[in-house]
């Protein structure tokens, strides 16, 4: 490497990593490839170092994130496997900026870059916990080749504090001066030697590559370490059949496949974290995943809090891709009604497509692979999540019909002060040709009609105020500027007469607190955007409010589904799918929901059915809080509280 071309190498590393991480590397990745690694290169050379092996853009092995360089060797002292992460940096000037530890730097914004040592750092744990082989055995490096040591000196103590759990001992961070350089040389060759090198970095080829006994522990603690609610009679029911099953051990050709069906707030996620968490505990391979972006963050920050490092347990459905047969004891499926038909990324070139279904590579990659899932949350017309499909599958890969185990959830526990409110929902929306039905107000959940968004938005503020989780979602009938405005606003685009609010943002802006889409339905500033069903399946809050668009209307004793502004809820399948998608916003809340129809015959459906309206809800709140109303009418400063409950 030390001898190659640059642009060589940087053609070769983009081809590398849009063959394997299916990903279309930036500018900025390219520039840092063509000058980066010889600097390294030249260290080790320099160093007597040279028969070191140099792993080039690693996966983490529980992420899409990718580590620039992994050198691979012994240890001096004890001849055993012995691995430094390099995190390459390319700044110059840099500036740190109090309290979030960020660095700005040239090509950052204003927002800056996470600090590259904790960058390094997660990067050394993350593989510390899926390659037990490693022990304590791993170091990091941040290489400034371009920074003097006035710009160094800004990132380390005393001038930057670091996370505490950061262990100092194993990072170094080297600059781009001559005695800096040799400093970073001394430092490689006393925890590295090129001896038995290439012997090692096969060892980590063929690992079998799994959580390791310490962050199995640690998700046992994080995950069940705060009780979200007891599990209860089938809940209990289905995690003591899995848990029975793994107790009783595996053999190769003696899969188990457990396809759990459940509607809306029957408690298929927290299953799955009791599960995950019994699993943990007994040593078990266990890793979780979803095809949601938005649950899995969800999830992570969860966990995040009460036990560092555990977050990488929570994965993406296709990340399991490439997985040989069996690498993991138990893969948790949940909310598996999002499977994709297959695996492929949007850049995946033409040869590194596989017709190989997605619910064959999951079933392929566990002993017991667990799928739980609710056929009407299929929203798009590429989701396949079935447990029909899952069966066809899995019989077709030889799965004998004795191992799958089918099991049905029914308890509700989202709505659980009016489990009657989703059979009215889905005999309003029309499921198995029902006829709506007339509502019957219910002490326990406070189910209201808006005649304009308006009212709804003044309604979930009060209680907002109040100290309650609200969120306002619609259907996908108005078109999403990703695009930030002047000003880092977002635009505006659900316009309802006078009433205008933008979606949910693609990316955070953080100088405006605006979240981005994978922490809107959580963040206590997603309030002030209107979410859609890619951002709120799965997730709950208090109060939920619901925005009809034209896509699903009632006229003439029926409904009518037309096309909205999302190509993936159309086609042969709209009518389901977009009855599917106002299923689940309008299930989000635990304590109530407001609908608000833009379409007039709809409006009037709801009222014809005695569902009561919002602005006479409302009257009695300000009455009962009439001081705090008259704050949050007067308010300038619209901020709401954290959301803590996310299942």
């Amino acid at each position: 490497m030390n001898e190659m071309d640059s642009e060589h190498l940087a053609e070769a590393l983009r081809a590398g990593v849009r063959r394997t991480f299916k990903q279309v590397p930036r500018e900025q990745e390219l520039q840092s490839w063509r000058a980066s690694p010889k600097t390294v290169a030249k260290v080790l050379v320099d160093a007597g170092l040279g028969e070191v092996i140099v792993l080039l853009e690693m996966s983490t092995l529980a992420s899409d994130a990718r580590i620039d360089m992994l050198l691979v060797g012994s240890h001096p002292e004890c001849g055993e496997l012995s691995v430094v992460v390099v995190e390459n940096k390319q700044w110059s000037q840099l500036h740190v900026l109090r309290g979030t530890r960020r660095v700005v730097h040239p090509g950052s914004g204003p927002e800056g870059s996470q600090h590259p040592v904790e960058q390094a750092w997660d990067y050394c744990r993350t593989l510390q916990h899926h390659l037990p082989m490693l022990h304590r055995r791993f170091h990091g490096l941040v290489n400034l080749h371009k920074a003097p040591a006035e710009e160094v000196a800004k990132l380390v103590p005393p001038a930057c504090g670091l996370r505490s759990e950061v262990d100092l001992a194993r990072m170094r961070i080297f600059g781009s001066a001559p005695d800096a350089r040799q400093e970073m040389g001394e430092f490689l060759a006393s925890v590295l030697s090129g001896e038995n090198a290439a012997r090692h970095r096969r060892l980590i080829d063929q690992a079998h590559v799994r959580p390791s006994e310490a962050l199995m522990l640690a998700a046992q603690e994080a995950v069940r370490g705060r009780a979200l609610f007891t599990l209860l009679d089938e809940q209990r029911t289905a995690v003591d059949r899995v848990f029975q099953t793994v107790e009783e051990g595996f053999t190769e050709n003696n899969k188990q496949v457990f396809i759990i069906v459940g509607g809306p707030g029957t408690g298929k996620s927290v299953l799955a974290l009791e599960l995950l968490g019994l699993l943990s505990a007994v040593g078990s391979a266990a890793v979780h995943a979803s095809g949601s972006n938005a649950f899995a963050r969800a999830l992570r920050e969860h966990v995040k809090g009460r036990r560092g490092g555990v977050e990488s347990i929570f994965t993406y459905f296709h990340q399991h891709r490439r997985r040989t047969r069996n690498h993991l004891d138990v893969l948790i499926c949940d909310e598996a009604h999002r499977l994709r038909k297959d695996s492929n990324l949007r850049y995946d070139s033409v040869e590194d497509r596989s017709d190989t279904p997605q619910i064959q590579e999951l079933i392929n990659a566990a002993r017991v692979p667990v799928f739980l899932l609710d056929p009407r949350q299929v929203v798009r017309r590429d989701e396949v999540g079935t447990p029909e499909e899952i069966r066809r599958i899995a019989l077709e890969m030889g799965i004998a019909e004795g191992n799958i185990h089918s099991i049905e959830l029914s308890l509700q526990f989202r709505q659980h002060l009016c489990p009657e409110y989703v059979s009215w929902l889905e005999d309003l929306l029309g499921y198995e040709d029902a006829a709506p039905r007339p509502w019957e107000p219910s002490e326990g959940f406070q189910l209201l009609r808006a005649d304009h968004p308006q009212q709804m938005e003044d309604y979930l503020r009060l209680q907002t105020a109040l100290n309650r989780t609200a969120r306002i979602t619609a259907g996908y009938c108005w078109k999403w500027t990703k695009k930030v405005q002047p000003g880092g606003r977002l635009a505006n685009d659900i316009r309802i007469d006078a009433w205008e609010r933008p979606w949910n943002a693609d990316k955070p802006i953080r100088k405006k607190k605006i979240p981005g889409k994978d922490m809107w339905a959580t963040d206590p500033h997603g309030f002030e955007q209107v979410g859609c069903i890619y951002t709120a399946q799965s997730l709950d809050w208090d109060y939920t409010g619901i925005i009809m668009g034209r896509d699903y209307t009632w006229h003439g004793g029926r409904w009518l589904a037309t096309k909205n502004e999302d190509p993936a809820a159309g086609g042969p399948d709209r009518h389901q799918l977009v009855r599917n998608i106002y299923r689940v916003l309008a299930t989000r809340g635990k304590y109530g929901a407001i609908i608000y129809s833009t379409d007039p015959g709809t409006r009037a459906l709801l009222a014809e059915l005695g569902v009561p309206p919002v602005a006479q809800a409302k009257t009695v709140l300000d009455k009962q809080h009439h001081a705090l109303a008259e704050a949050v009418a007067r308010a300038d400063d619209r901020s709401t509280p954290t959301q803590d409950g996310l299942f």
